[in-house]
């Protein structure tokens, strides 16, 4: 009875083929799924002890690109892990731009207790990492703009309502991809509306209630 579902993201691991059919089959899982990757580099993912390289991560995403539904992906990704040269970060950029993630949740590496790399040598300077991480935001921050522009602008999706937007004159509510689209008006949460989408952001989105219903499934 559940219209929409929304689950915490699992390892990569986790997504065996059956998951994913269970993913492109069932209409009220959420049209987005969330792949952490830290880098794009095979060779600091083992450093990692990530149990998964480049080559196995990028068919992952092929394996739901061809489930048969839009699937809007999410990551997390650390810049400065000790030992990550130019081509490490080459290679993690070089990622962003295939996948073209609709949000990226991007970090520093800094030492965390607890952690096997805790007592490693931290060698990529705090100015280094600094840079990486802006042209990281950089390059992330163009293609969710882009993306925003081609897959939801002009076009109207269902809504859930959450609450008062930040501005205190509007309310907002996520689409199933997760996208936080404000509009005028006030309403319970929980709610179910249609909302044409006029106006788009690197981050969340202008629209206006409509009716009838959404013409597009995300």
């Amino acid at each position: 009875g559940l219209r929409r579902i929304r689950f915490t993201s699992p390892h990569p691991r986790h997504f065996t083929q059956d998951v994913i059919q269970v993913i492109a089959s069932a209409e009220n899982i959420c049209n987005q799924v969330h792949l952490p990757l830290q880098s794009g580099s095979s060779r600091i993912l083992r450093a990692m002890r990530r149990q998964h390289d480049r080559e196995w991560y990028l068919d992952l995403i092929d394996r739901f690109r061809d489930c048969g539904r839009p699937i809007a992906f999410s990551t997390d990704l650390i810049v400065g892990f000790p030992g990550e040269t130019e081509s490490d970060f080459e290679q993690t950029l070089s990622v962003l731009r295939e996948v073209e993630y609709e949000t990226v949740f991007s970090f520093k590496y800094s030492p965390r207790p607890h952690t096997e790399a805790y007592n490693w040598n931290d060698d990529v300077p705090e100015t280094e990492k600094t840079r990486r991480l802006m042209m990281l935001q950089r390059l992330q921050r163009e293609i969710q703009l882009r993306l925003h522009e081609e897959r939801y602008l002009g076009r109207t999706f269902e809504i859930v309502t959450e609450g008062p937007s930040r501005d205190g004159k509007n309310y907002y509510g996520r689409t199933t991809t997760n996208k936080v689209v404000n509009f005028p008006g006030a309403h319970s949460p929980g709610r179910f509306l249609s909302v044409k989408i006029t106006d788009v952001g690197p981050n969340s989105f202008y629209g206006e209630q409509v009716s009838p219903g959404p013409d597009a499934s995300s």
